[in-house]
């Protein structure tokens, strides 16, 4: 007799249904221990920059360092991460828009932030040392001037920070005003609108 010879009555499939869609208890339980087994993370998300816009080798603290800017900006994505330099009771949050001087703490918020200057604001970042101790100046451009040339601003728009070694400072303004000349050099590109993007893709 051939496999499909017969065919199945009722209260035969009905016999067999059950069977089928039986499930012993420990696949049972092997099933729920999988659901609540789920993948943790090993190490926290990294998105940055380096130069010639490699991605660098991947850094624990770069990774904070972007958490970090994430929560200050309320995660903007048109800002990036570019470094971060923890020093003693502060931090440095250097970003693609902006460098922020922040209190150390659990938890990073604005109210942390005791220094912001954005570039379109920054005419350069420059190492000074004051009566034995280095410092990172910050100089601000100056607020007007009939020319349209950038200078530097008064005193007043010179903040300095303390810095605990001159070797530190020197790393901090190369990275700061690195940063400075990549957004400048961002705003020299040309974008494509949408329009012209579309009629590229026409094309």
């Amino acid at each position: 007799m051939g496999l499909w010879a017969g065919s199945f009555q009722e209260g035969e499939l009905a016999s067999v249904s059950p069977l089928c869609s039986w499930r012993s208890p420990e696949s049972e339980s092997r099933g729920q221990r999988y659901q609540r087994t789920q993948a943790q993370r090993v190490r926290k998300p990294r998105c940055c920059t380096g130069p010639q816009g490699l991605l660098p080798r991947y850094s624990e603290s770069q990774a904070e360092g972007q958490e970090q800017l994430f929560k200050l900006t309320d995660n903007i994505q048109d800002e990036f991460f570019i470094a971060v330099e923890n020093i003693d009771s502060y931090c440095v949050l250097i970003s693609s828009k902006a460098v922020y001087f922040l209190k150390s703490g659990d938890y990073v918020d604005r109210e942390a932030i005791f220094l912001e200057v954005k570039y379109d604001d920054l005419y350069h970042c420059l190492v000074s040392k004051d009566h034995g101790k280095v410092y990172v100046q910050v100089t601000k451009k100056a607020v007007n001037t009939s020319s349209g040339v950038s200078i530097p601003g008064p005193s007043h728009q010179k903040p300095m920070v303390h810095v605990k070694s001159e070797v530190l400072a020197v790393k901090l303004s190369q990275e700061i005003n690195y940063a400075k000349s990549l957004y400048y050099e961002q705003q020299l590109m040309l974008r494509l609108n949408e329009n012209q993007e579309q009629l590229e893709l026409d094309s």
